[in-house]
């Protein structure tokens, strides 16, 4: 099941690792256009919901989730390629170009809701109480091998293949750059490709005939009435501004680390390079605590708390940091990836134990709408926000702090609203019971599944 996560890292490595970068230093297009371009997958993020209830309701040739997934993905890699080849053609046509961009990278939004909301409810459906753990793995996969490990291949790739033709990136023809990058763009969708039948194929029971007409003959609630329905419930609507609030508290620092170590605590180029790793390293540690140690202590909810409230403090020691130095600002850092990578792990389990019976990729397509419009206002108000508190104080120090004091607020009133929710899950409890199996009993639980 990671392996669809670890195809989606490398897709997501391609568009923001490499083509962000050719595009605004090599290919000399206006940093403002890319950022809109790259903007644009959150403009199409209520697919989300109509894919969800599609994957919920329609199900195709005996499955629910797996045609959903896999038509999506295939969207998806056929647009990556689209992308590349538009955004090569803005420089020579830059109204059409810019405007088949554009549309490329809304449809590579569109496949990847499409296919990321089925693969969540899918997850759910399989992974049972045992979600944290699923999530953990699926997500330390996604990071580990997706990024990193294929951002690190993708690194070596430009070593070897770009070192042939000149030593300076800079003085590359079009033409050479050009061919360098249509194969690394093909043979990663490739990979993708294959990774993606591993990783869907018999995964998903195929339902029985029987069973398909008799559900046929119940029919299901409409998308206004399930949307009705999550909007009457009171936690539902206090956990749609929980996912709100605490993607916007985690993700807002991601583009002002660096700039924030170099400008205000004056770090080198090398050791700003190695803050991202930093956080990454400690979320990837604690996602995995999370998972397999945490779930087995505490409920969903007290684990989501935990880390909203770790990573608020943690992004206090950012903010001191200018004044303590550099060893404070790598502590804050740690302990920022710590209290994010627990977040995730309770707050994606509880959405998917939220979720009711039927009505899974509905409920997880609603709140992952929560999600993309959280994570869209998180890049606009990093960049935004600090460069309006810099025109407004003239001091660039003040004007991250100010940001980074916004997210550590955001995460308070996560963790308020999260106080108020009076249940976990609307499910049974024994769901909530925690898991007390010993390692021996847990392999042989796992031994007699396969």
């Amino acid at each position: 099941m990671g392996l669809l996560n670890v195809t989606i890292g490398m897709n997501a490595l391609l568009v923001f690792g490499v083509l962000n970068r050719v595009m605004i230093s090599e290919w000399q297009i206006n940093a403002a256009l890319v950022g809109i371009f790259v903007c644009a997958h959150y403009v199409v993020c209520p697919m989300r919901a109509l894919a969800g209830y599609a994957s919920d309701t329609k199900p195709l040739w005996g499955y629910r989730r797996t045609p959903y997934i896999v038509g999506g993905m295939l969207v998806a890699f056929g647009s990556l390629l689209l992308i590349l080849h538009s955004a090569q053609w803005i420089r020579s046509q830059p109204v059409w170009g810019s405007l088949a961009c554009g549309f490329a990278f809304a449809l590579w939004g569109l496949g990847l809701n499409a296919a990321s909301v089925p693969y969540l409810a899918l997850m759910s459906d399989l992974s049972g109480p045992h979600r944290a753990r699923t999530i953990s793995v699926a997500w330390f996969m996604m990071v580990a091998f997706g990024i990193v490990a294929t951002g690190i291949v993708i690194a070596k790739y430009f070593d070897l293949n770009l070192s042939k033709l000149s030593a300076d990136v800079t003085a590359l023809d079009a033409a050479a750059l050009d061919r360098v990058l249509q194969q690394l763009f093909y043979t990663v969708i490739g990979i993708s490709l294959i990774l993606m039948a591993a990783a869907v194929i018999g995964l998903e029971p195929r339902r029985q005939a029987s069973d398909a007409s008799a559900e046929a003959a119940e029919k299901p609630p409409t998308l206004g009435e399930t949307i009705a329905i999550m909007t009457a419930d009171r936690d539902s609507k206090i956990f749609f501004a929980v996912v709100a609030l605490g993607i916007f508290g985690v993700n807002a620092q991601d583009v002002l680390l660096e700039p924030y170590g170099a400008q205000v605590l004056r770090m080198s180029l090398a050791d700003t390079t190695r803050l991202q790793p930093l956080w990454g390293g400690a979320t990837l540690i604690s996602m995995l605590f999370a998972g397999f140690v945490l779930a087995r202590r505490i409920a969903r909810k007290k684990m989501a708390i935990t880390g909203a409230v770790l990573s608020a403090l943690s992004l206090g020691v950012v903010i001191v940091a200018a004044d303590l130095g550099t060893s404070a600002l790598r502590a804050g850092v740690f302990t920022l990836g710590i209290g994010n990578g627990i977040f995730a792990v309770g707050a994606l389990s509880m959405m998917m134990d939220m979720t009711r019976p039927g009505q899974a990729a509905t409920y997880l397509g609603v709140w992952g709408i929560a999600q993309a419009i959280a994570q869209g206002l998180a890049g606009l108000t990093a960049g935004v926000g600090r460069a309006g508190l810099e025109l407004a104080t003239g001091r660039i120090g003040l004007a991250y702090q100010g940001v980074f004091a916004l997210e550590a607020l955001a995460l308070v009133a996560t963790v308020c609203l999260l106080m108020l929710m009076g249940r976990a899950t609307p499910q049974r409890q024994d769901q909530e019971r925690r898991d007390t199996r010993r390692g021996v009993e847990r392999l042989a639980d796992a031994v007699s599944a396969s």
